[in-house]
């Protein structure tokens, strides 16, 4: 018996035919493709932006196309950027789904902010099996300046009270185009100690432009005045359009190397020893008779001064005093005075008689004003002293006028105490018929003495202003150590005082005007930090 099996009612019959064709038990066809899938294309795939301005306006702006070339819906899940900071701007997408075949877009602006290079990813996320981020590259840079400070923070250390430190900070501009900088502040917790030189004589006066790429420095200036730490901040002010105002940071702590005070008892009148020396020649008759019956105006102002003095005249090449005394002073009447006067300044002079500095190297030697010596009474060691020449020659002594002037300068702890006066021709010329001062001219000027014309009429002046410069000096105050100027403090008498003072830094002294000097007696305390060493 033969069987076919044509039709078997209620079963489904498979048909071989293409792997993906079902037929069904009414005999129809249903095409189902498995491997169906979007297929995302964006392009282009990276874009290098121009080089912008940065000036908050300008712009660049791209678009980007995003293509499904699959056979499946695309659904655009996000487009997004892998740094939040950098400078580009991403638009809404067109469509968030795309049909086969179908295209949408997005766009990126870019608008800088600082002349640096930067890059940045756009994403692309969608249902894409195979790429379901895409990544979109993306470059720019601007055109701006760009400021650098140099060092950013700096520490001084523990310097000496009084000394200056100093170190250079640089203004940079590591930007593509001019840097203006209009303004330095400098702003420090209630201290001024830390300070800024804007080297206007290098740098000019502000606004600077400073080019790309190139730089200028200023200095910070430390002077600490005590121990407590300081700090401060520089800001410079530019057109750097992402910092505007850079800062620098310096900071410091002064020490103090030593403290002193030095303490002086005001003499009630000071002390002071003048020594007239004078040209007996015989072109002299008329001046020295001047000398001689002008004296009287000489002494008064001495004593108008309350000063100390002891006053005598030296004509001999000995340097011994003529007369029965070494030296007139206060506690002689004013005939005595003038009797004395009259027989020192006799002459006639000997063969030194126009070398004024070697008579008075005579008068001053050991052995005359050493115990026993003719001029024994007249020189006292801690007392002024105060030369006069009068002549009307050049001063011929054998040495330089300097070599002098340091010899007696020998004489005393302070140099200030020797002083050099003159009556002699007037300087360069002369006058009349007396030869120029020279010699004496230069010692004058170099102690601060007084220089006055031999052809003056009127000798009372003369006598009284040189009266008048040899009066001791109770007016500066010699320090014994260097001090920071800024630290020094006077007390009279307990009392501090802050006016009617100067410190002369050159010669290391305090100075009181003339309408604050100490009163005699008074006790002047001056107090003041030691100058370190600044070397370190």
């Amino acid at each position: 018996m033969r069987v076919s099996l044509l039709f078997v009612p209620g079963l489904l019959a498979l048909v071989a035919c293409s792997e993906n064709t079902l037929v069904t038990k009414d005999g129809t066809i249903d095409d189902v493709n498995d491997d169906a899938a979007p297929d995302i294309v964006v392009t282009p795939e990276s874009h290098d932006f121009s080089a912008l301005s940065v000036d908050g306006v300008t712009t660049e702006t791209k678009e980007f196309s995003v293509t499904n070339e699959g056979d499946a819906s695309l659904q655009i899940t996000d487009v997004e950027l892998d740094d939040a900071n950098a400078p580009f701007t991403i638009s809404a997408i067109g469509s968030v789904l795309v049909e086969p075949g179908g295209t949408t877009a997005f766009s990126v602006t870019f608008q800088p902010v600082t002349a640096e290079a930067v890059s940045a990813t756009v994403y692309v996320n969608s249902n894409d099996p195979d790429e379901p981020s895409v990544p979109v590259a993306l470059t720019g840079s601007g055109i701006a300046p760009q400021i650098e400070l140099d060092p950013v923070n700096y520490d001084f250390g523990t310097p000496n009270i009084g000394c200056t430190n100093q170190v250079p900070l640089i203004i940079r501009n590591i930007g593509n185009s001019d840097l203006v900088v209009s303004e330095l502040n400098y702003v420090t917790a209630a201290s001024t100690e830390i300070s800024v030189d804007a080297n206007e004589a290098v740098n000019g006066a502000l606004p600077w432009t400073i080019p790309a790429g190139t730089e200028l420095s200023v200095s910070m200036d430390y002077s600490p005045l005590d121990e407590y730490a300081d700090d401060g901040y520089l800001t410079v002010v530019s057109n750097d359009p992402n910092q505007p105002e850079a800062q620098a940071h310096q900071s410091g702590q002064g020490v103090i190397a030593g403290e002193n005070e030095d303490v002086f008892e005001q003499p009630l009148r000071g002390e002071t020893d003048i020594l007239w020396v004078l040209d007996w020649s015989c072109s002299m008759d008329d001046d020295i008779a001047q000398v001689q019956s002008n004296f009287d105006v000489y002494i008064g102002t001495l004593a108008g001064l309350d000063a100390d003095y002891h006053v005598a005249a030296v004509t001999q090449d000995n340097g011994c005093i003529l007369g029965d005394i070494d030296a007139i002073d206060n506690t002689l009447t004013a005939d005595e005075q003038q009797a004395d006067w009259d027989a020192m300044s006799a002459g006639p002079g000997g063969a030194y008689t126009e070398m004024a500095f070697t008579l008075m190297e005579a008068a001053l030697s050991s052995t005359n004003i050493g115990h026993g010596g003719c001029n024994e009474e007249f020189y006292r060691e801690d007392a002024k002293l105060n030369m006069v020449g009068v002549t009307d020659e050049v001063e011929q002594s054998a040495n330089t006028w300097d070599y002098y002037v340091a010899l007696f300068q020998a004489y005393k702890a302070d140099p200030d105490d020797v002083v050099f006066h003159a009556i002699a021709g007037d300087y360069p010329s002369g006058c009349a018929s007396a030869e120029p001062g020279n010699n004496l001219y230069q010692a004058v000027v170099a102690t601060g003495g007084t220089f006055l014309s031999i052809c003056a009429t009127d000798w009372g002046s003369n006598m009284t202003e040189l009266a008048e410069s040899a009066a001791a000096d109770l007016t500066s105050f010699a320090l014994t150590q260097e001090p920071v100027p800024d630290t020094i403090e006077v007390y009279i008498d307990g009392v501090r005082t802050t006016a009617g003072w100067t410190f002369d830094a050159t010669d290391t002294l305090v100075v009181f005007d003339d309408d604050h000097v100490p009163g005699g007696g008074t006790t002047i305390e001056i107090s003041y930090i030691v100058a370190g060493d600044c070397s370190s």
